[in-house]
């Protein structure tokens, strides 16, 4: 398989920060773009805000949408088709620098709230005061989990996976507890001990998660929105966004007109 090493990454960049360790840069696709086979020599995160595409990899192919965030090591090929148009990316190249003994790439994992970051630095860069500067390294530095050292109970996957399932409800302590046959203290600090959040964190970000889905990709009203995603009405909405990602619903939906 042959591959060209790229420098750039392809489309338009629009927006671009620099930092001693990694680059952030805004990248807008509203034509055509090479779709062969090509690699970069930095390790990079990046994430499609609108639009999406077909990737492929050596072994894989995956349907890039808004909502994940993608990982690539240096040198790793691949290559993207049947790219919509426009699309509108996030990219973070990290230097071999960011990297040390201590943390490497290898133990590298995303976190439940890796993509509502990268919406949180693309505001940030709409922004542009004194403060970014200070701002956009510790939003990077978000996106790197350190799993606790202690083995995670199989209850904690189990319960993750329900949350998901039923992400539209509110369930109760209670009924986790009767679901795992464990004690909803129990239940509450293993969970936060394990995952990094409380359970009501983590439902309100699967929430979120979802409702910014609909925002980027649906013409929903926003109050219609908000009841599709089991939350109470658009104010609520309006106040986990401003919480969770640092602007509003509203706001968020200009990215597609950007």
């Amino acid at each position: 398989m042959e591959a060209n090493r790229i420098s750039n990454f392809l489309g338009e960049t629009s927006n671009k920060f620099h930092h001693d360790l990694f680059t952030v840069s805004i990248v807008d696709y509203h034509e055509r773009v090479s779709e062969d086979w090509h690699y970069h020599e930095n390790i990079h995160l990046s994430s499609i805000l609108v639009g999406g595409n077909r990737e492929s990899r050596k072994d894989d192919e995956i349907i890039v949408e808004p909502g994940r965030v993608m990982t690539y090591r240096e040198g790793e090929i691949h290559r993207n088709r049947n790219t919509v148009h426009p699309s509108k990316n996030l990219n973070i190249e990290l230097s071999t620098d960011f990297f040390n003994d201590e943390f490497n790439f290898s133990n590298f994992e995303l976190s439940h709230t890796s993509y509502l970051s990268i919406l949180k630095i693309y505001h940030e860069l709409q922004i542009n005061d004194i403060y970014t500067s200070h701002s956009i390294p510790q939003l990077i530095e978000s996106f790197f989990f350190k799993n606790d050292a202690t083995k995670v109970p199989d209850w904690i996957e189990t319960l993750k996976i329900l949350l998901n399932d039923r992400w539209r409800e509110f369930i109760p302590l209670e009924d986790i507890s009767s679901e795992l046959g464990l004690h909803p203290v129990s239940i509450s600090k293993g969970f936060a001990k394990h995952s990094g959040y409380t359970i009501a964190d983590w439902m309100r970000i699967i929430k979120v998660k979802q409702a910014v889905f609909m925002v980027l990709n649906s013409s929903l009203s926003l109050t219609e929105i908000a009841y599709k995603c089991g939350l109470s009405d658009q104010s609520h909405m309006n106040r986990l966004f401003r919480h969770y990602i640092g602007f509003s619903p509203k706001k968020l939906r200009r990215i597609r007109l950007n």
